[in-house]
Order: C-alpha cells, then sequence, then structure tokens
C-alpha cells in the first residue's frame, strides 16, 4: 500500500521470517498421534543482495499439522553438506510441494486451514540461536521473481508476547497464498566447522490458526465545535506572531502545545510536517480558526514549500505529512482546515527551490507511524488520496523499519474530489492501521474519471459508524493489511463493524471489475491472509440509483463482458461471513439495476432487513439461498421522507414500514448504536423509544432533516 522502495524490501524480509517458521514446522520425524503430515523444504544460503541461491541446497522433511507446539530437528550433518564454506548464513522454508500448473497458477501450497506459524527456542546444539532475547541475531528477506515458482506469495514475521512455550516470546508468521522465498539472514553467518556432526539443530513450532479474541467498538467520542480548543501557546496569521505555517519552528513542538492558524483570504501554499509526540493529558493540536463566515484556513498543495528545518520525507506525496517512520506522531489533533492540490497535476517547491510534480499517490494528509491521531472538521479535496494511512516493517540500509499506526479516530471532515482520472489505486481515505474509527464524515463523489473507492481500510479492529458516504467505485473496501503483520496479528484484526452509515450508490459506470459493488471484506491481495471473521453489518441505510442496462450496449460501449447485466451488489465477501441485520436496501429511479445481496460463496446472514421487492440472493445462482434469512421485509416503498437525489432525506415518514420493525442486536453488541447522521459532518443520540427502527434512522420528531 505504502508504494515505497523500502516497503519492498520489508515484505520480503517478512516473508523470510515466515519460510523460515515453517522449515521448522518440517520435523526430520512427525509426532506421534499427528494429523496429516505437511511436507517442507528448507532452503539455505541466499546471496543477500542479488537473492540468488543454489535450488539443490536444501533439505526435505515432513511437519505435523495439529495445533501445539512441536519439536523439529535438523542434523548438523547434513546442515555440513549443504552449505559452502562450513558457514550457515540463512535459511527459508517452503512447502516441498508448491508449484506452478499449466496455467501459471500456484498450487501445493500452505493448508488452506493453517494461517500462521509460531516458532520459539532455536538451538543449535546446546548453544541459543533465538530464544527469548529482544535482539534477534538474524533478520527477514524477501526475494521475489516471477521466474521462481516459489515467488508466489509473501509471509510476515514479528517477535510477538505471550505466543510461545510457556507463554514466552516466540516469533510468529501469517501463512498466506501457496508458496514463496523468504529467508531469514543471520546478521553473523554460523560457523558449523566446530559443531559434532550428531549435533542438530532445532526448533519449536506451531503451524495453526491465529486465536483472535472478541471485541466490541467503544463508545462515540464528542465532537467539538471548530471553534473549540484549548488556548493558544502559538498564533499563525494575518496580525500574529507568525504571518505563515512554516515561519514557525515546527522541529520545537512538544507535549501540550496547540496552535492556532487563523484564516485568511489567501491561501497558505505550504507544506507541513508534524513530527513530535503529546500525551494523554497534553495533547498537541494543531486547530484552525474559521473566518467571518465560517471559511476554514486553506493549506493550498500547488506551488507549496515546506520549512527547510523541517523538511517532510518524500515530499511528492502528500501536503500534511503526520508522523514518519523515525518519528512517530502521538496524541495529535489536526482540525478545522481546507486541505487540497496534492494531486499529479500540481507541483510543489521542492528542497532545490525547483518545481517538482506530486505523485499518482499523493496525499493531502498522511499519517505515518501515527498513534492517538484525531482529523476533525477538515475539508480535504482534489488530492490523489484524500487520507492516507500506513503502517510499515521492512529493511533499509541493514536497519528494520517496523512500526503500526493505530488509535486513529477519522471524525466529521468532508471528504470529497480526490482520486485520479482512469485509476483505480487512489481514494477518498485509504488507511491501514490498528483501532481506526471513522464517524460523522461525509463522504463525497471522487475526482469525475477516477475509479478510486469512497472509504478503503487494510487495519485491524475497524469501525465505520454515523457517516455518509456516496460515491466511488465502491462506498467501502475493508481489505488484508499488506501493510504490517503487526495488523494481522491484532486480535481484532478479523472482525469490522459498519453501522448507522448511509450509503448511497449513485449511477456510475466504469469498465472496471467490482464497479456494481457497495462493500467488500475480506482482502484484495493473495499474499497476505484476508480478514476472515465477521463484518457486523447493523441498521444501516443503503440506497442505489443504478440504472439497468446491459454492457457493450445501451450506448455503454467497450465495457468488459460484454452482454453483463448490470446490477448492484451489496456484498463482496469471497469465503467470508456477513451478519447484516436492520438495514434498508432500496433502488430508486426510472429503470433500476437489479438489487443482488452477492455474487460470490460468501456466508450472509439476514435478520430484519428491508430489500425492494424483486430482489436476488444471488443473480447467477439463483438457487442459493442465505446462510440465514428471519424476518425480512419487502416492498416497493421503504417509506422514507424523499429518496430522491434532488431531496435526499432518508429519515421515516410517519407511516414507513421499517418502524418498530427492527431484531435485537447480537448479545455484547446490543447497545453499540448510539447515535445517528445529521447533515452535514456530525451526530445526535438516537431517540430511544422501544423496539428499534430498521435502518440508519430512527422515527422522531416528524423526520425533520437537522
Amino acid at each position: 500500500m505504502v508504494n515505497q522502495s523500502p516497503r519492498r524490501a520489508l515484505i520480503i524480509t517478512i516473508m523470510a521470517s515466515m519460510l523460515i517458521s515453517l522449515f521448522m514446522i518440517g520435523s526430520v520425524g512427525s509426532a506421534d498421534g499427528a494429523a496429516a503430515p505437511f511436507k517442507l523444504k528448507a532452503l539455505f544460503n541466499v546471496d543477500p543482495e542479488s537473492g540468488a541461491y543454489d535450488a539443490a541446497a536444501s533439505f526435505a522433511f515432513e511437519v505435523d499439522q495439529k495445533d501445539g507446539f512441536q519439536t523439529v530437528k535438523i542434523p548438523v550433518s547434513a546442515l555440513k553438506t549443504l552449505v559452502t564454506d562450513g558457514r550457515l548464513g540463512s535459511i527459508a522454508f517452503v512447502p516441498a510441494e508448491a508449484a506452478l500448473n499449466d496455467d501459471g497458477e500456484p498450487v501445493g501450497g500452505w493448508p488452506a486451514d493453517k494461517d500462521a506459524v509460531y516458532v520459539d527456542k532455536i538451538n543449535l546444539g546446546s548453544t541459543p540461536i533465538y530464544t527469548n532475547q529482544a535482539d534477534k541475531p538474524f533478520y527477514f528477506q524477501n526475494f521475489t521473481s516471477e521466474e521462481d515458482l516459489y515467488y508466489t506469495y509473501s509471509i510476515n514475521g514479528i517477535e510477538s508476547k505471550n505466543c510461545g512455550v510457556s507463554e514466552s516470546k516466540c516469533v510468529a508468521f501469517s501463512v498466506a497464498g501457496n508458496a514463496g522465498t523468504s529467508w531469514m539472514i543471520y546478521k553473523e553467518p554460523i560457523g558449523l566447522t566446530g559443531v559434532a556432526d550428531s549435533e542438530r539443530l532445532t526448533f519449536r513450532f506451531d503451524l495453526s490458526r491465529v486465536k483472535y479474541d472478541n471485541w466490541e467498538p467503544g463508545s462515540s467520542k464528542k465532537q467539538p465545535g471548530v471553534n473549540e480548543a484549548p488556548p493558544a501557546t502559538v498564533e499563525i496569521g494575518p496580525g500574529k506572531t507568525y504571518e505563515n505555517i512554516n515561519d514557525f519552528a515546527w522541529e520545537t513542538l512538544k507535549a501540550g502545545d496547540v496552535v492556532y492558524v487563523y484564516y485568511r483570504e489567501t491561501p497558505y501554499k505550504e507544506k507541513l510536517g508534524i513530527f513530535a509526540e503529546g500525551t494523554k493529558e497534553q495533547p498537541i493540536i494543531i486547530h484552525g480558526v474559521p473566518g467571518p463566515n465560517g471559511e476554514l484556513p486553506k493549506i493550498d498543495g500547488n506551488g507549496a514549500v515546506f520549512r527547510a528545518q523541517n523538511p517532510v520525507p518524500n515530499a511528492n506525496r502528500s501536503l500534511v505529512r503526520i508522523g514518519k517512520d523515525s518519528k512517530p506522531a502521538k496524541y495529535v489533533t489536526f482540525e478545522n482546515f481546507e486541505v487540497y492540490n496534492a494531486h499529479a497535476t500540481k507541483k510543489y517547491v521542492n528542497a532545490s527551490g525547483a518545481l517538482a510534480s506530486y505523485g499518482f499517490n499523493a496525499s493531502g494528509i498522511w499519517i505515518d507511524n501515527g498513534d492517538h491521531v484525531t482529523l476533525r472538521n477538515n475539508k480535504i479535496h482534489d488530492n490523489g488520496n484524500g487520507i492516507f494511512g500506513t503502517s510499515s516493517m521492512y529493511v533499509w540500509e541493514g536497519a528494520v523499519i517496523d512500526y503500526a499506526s493505530k488509535n486513529l479516530l477519522i471524525q466529521g471532515n468532508s471528504i470529497y474530489g480526490n482520486g485520479n482520472v482512469g485509476r483505480m489505486f487512489e481514494h477518498n481515505s485509504y488507511i491501514a492501521a490498528i483501532a481506526t474509527v471513522y464517524e460523522n464524515n461525509h463522504y463525497g463523489d471522487l475526482l469525475p474519471g477516477s475509479q478510486g473507492y469512497g472509504l478503503k481500510d487494510r487495519g485491524a479492529g475497524t469501525v465505520v459508524r454515523y457517516n455518509w458516504i456516496e460515491g466511488g467505485r465502491r462506498q467501502i473496501a475493508l481489505d488484508d493489511a499488506e501493510d504490517s503483520p503487526r495488523i494481522v496479528f491484532d486480535p481484532t484484526y478479523n472482525s469490522s463493524f459498519v453501522y448507522a452509515n448511509v450509503l448511497i450508490e449513485r449511477d456510475h459506470l466504469f469498465d472496471t471489475w467490482g464497479d456494481d459493488e457497495i462493500i467488500n471484506f475480506g482482502g484484495d491481495n493473495v499474499t497476505v491472509p484476508d480478514r476472515h471473521g465477521t463484518l457486523n453489518f447493523f441498521n444501516n441505510t443503503v440506497m442505489t440509483y443504478r440504472q439497468q442496462r446491459v454492457y457493450g450496449q445501451d450506448g455503454v460501449p467497450g465495457l468488459k463482458d460484454p452482454g453483463r447485466i448490470e446490477r448492484t451488489v451489496l456484498f463482496y465477501a469471497p469465503g467470508k461471513h456477513v451478519d447484516a441485520r436492520n438495514n434498508v436496501f432500496h433502488k430508486a429511479g426510472a429503470n433500476p439495476a437489479p438489487l443482488v445481496i452477492t455474487d460470490d460463496d460468501g456466508s450472509i446472514e439476514l435478520r430484519n432487513n428491508w430489500f425492494t421487492a424483486g430482489y436476488y440472493y444471488d443473480f447467477n445462482e439463483p438457487l442459493r439461498l442465505p446462510a440465514k434469512n428471519i424476518g425480512t421485509l419487502t416492498g416497493t416503498d421503504p417509506g422514507l421522507i424523499d429518496v430522491s437525489l434532488s431531496g435526499q432525506n432518508y429519515k421515516l415518514s410517519a407511516s414507513s414500514a421499517l418502524i418498530d420493525a427492527g431484531a435485537g442486536l447480537p448479545g455484547q453488541y446490543g447497545d453499540v448504536i448510539e447515535k445517528q447522521y445529521v447533515l452535514h459532518q456530525n451526530s445526535e443520540k438516537r431517540p430511544e423509544k422501544g423496539k428499534i427502527d430498521i435502518g440508519a434512522y430512527e422515527y422522531a420528531n416528524g423526520g425533520k432533516l437537522k
């Protein structure tokens, strides 16, 4: 996701660790009472620069697939025949039967029912190579090549607490895909000359499923108004101590600082880097002070310069940068700004004073290595990515870069007009972090001609609630965590919450796969473990204005899959589970496209939802049925006040069939829905009046919009 060359090195590194763990998995003799054995192969001594290795220098073995730690032993006598100069420099482990079939597809890879390897207590004879020491004597590196039959997947490795034997630390690896070449490279090669042939290279390992904890989202946080902030410690703007943003020494920013940036008619054409750490008690607040008519201070990327003493890394990729790999940003709030024009069609002033172009993936605001970062009440538009949030694990010039952004709050923002014409890789927001909450935001359409998504997330513990999301090829995409295995191993990775949102599908048409889907859940990268848990989809109002046509006909030539009948697919969640309760799914317009719940093999559970009559569960397989279908209502009119695009009042009328028609939510989630969306960029307490209504709004006060 990060699209950095260091990130590729990181992926390589991560993949290496995984392989190693697999090797551990394979023992020369499998344990008693084992499940079906699994065949592995250990590869030795890759060239750390080129990635070249001798494929014949390998050792095959079988491992047990049952859960629980096993001991694997490889004879030193065998190692000495396989490594040069009697020195063990690296090891990689791959499925022994991995291959590419005649169609170029990987086969014979990792077991489908296993997604993790845990490795503990590595010894050469009686000498520990890895026990519980914090300073590992190795790093992980991946070498990928499409000419190598092991290139087709990546492995992610981290050192984890309490996952080893007797709750010790261990090396944890996530397994995905089929095969791969990942290497555990020792910082100092291990000499074998003085080691007796009778000794063993010994590992303890467990090939198993990750045990994810159940969790529920916390309560919504108060959203302050645009003029609510502690007194300023720094003031920037007309007639203030600092006239321009970068007249202030941002490199001196510290915990407790409150920076006021005042509105002026002329935009601030300045890049901003916030690389400082506040605390819970003394957060750092960057507060835009609106103009006399509520105008937000403008930060314009076109022609923007940055402060020489506070350089912004990857300058072509952001306008506002919060955190960087070498310096995290903690307890930072950035609020009340208009941020725009970090786009490939615009230029900025580089360190040499020359104009330079932004990259396609430039972002209005980039959160990198952020912890407790809040973006609130901002207007973010006309960038490549509106908001970009990243985590990373990679090796760069011998140093391991390893961090996960976490605890991000994206609250009350207006995000629209971002993306690139003809590209599907940039979105209104695109975040990979642990525990990101999106609430009270208004997501508008992307740049005309862009094929990006509204909200794309590659995190763990994701909560999307009380938002208005319209436009985009998909409104919401909850994909796999390709940035860092720390996200994959987080206990909240597998389940996500999407509730009390208004999701609007306009009559877009793209020559791109997936353009007709509202939300996807799981993953889009075959080299990374998917989110395999449950998408909790409660009390949303989903409106589609997509009109019926046939691809390649009806004045729409040149689309792929000619002859396909256009449709609106609600969920794309192959192999995953969706718990959908109390939602409105309505199609509108003169000739709306068919409404389809899913067109893949996902398991969809339906309880007390309302559908426009004539919907399909699976358009391609009409005999398929949902996993559960209880209390479903259908009709031609759900009783919303105004479903026209000019009105868009999706509150309930007094005669609506949705009133009191909802079902209780699962056990621990019974009280999770506290609020409902307010036009625009805010929320209010959801009325309490007995049985819950279906949809994002509870009937009260005659359905007036606020």
